[in-house]
């Protein structure tokens, strides 16, 4: 069966063999894939290429920041400060 008849079949409208691959592109990057890893999947010879291809969401962009600021303030308010007087 041809990619076209499945997504016909499957009934999903507006759909190519374009949208599928940036879904694949964009599910495989929420989910803690590199672009690297990503490129050489879709078959691409530049990460520019997959970085078109790659949607991030907003919320797990916000999440990934956030996750990253508590972090970093965990590790701040580790090191003690000695005051020299």
């Amino acid at each position: 069966m041809s990619v076209r008849k499945a997504i016909d079949r499957a009934g999903l409208v507006d759909c190519t063999i374009h949208t599928l691959r940036h879904t694949f592109a964009s599910r495989m990057i929420q989910n803690g894939a590199s672009l690297y890893e990503v490129k050489e999947l879709l078959g691409h010879s530049s990460i520019n290429t997959t970085m078109g291809y790659s949607h991030l969401c907003q919320e797990q962009t916000t999440s990934k920041a956030k996750e990253i600021m508590d972090r970093t303030n965990k590790d701040v308010q580790r090191v003690r400060l000695r005051l020299v007087g």
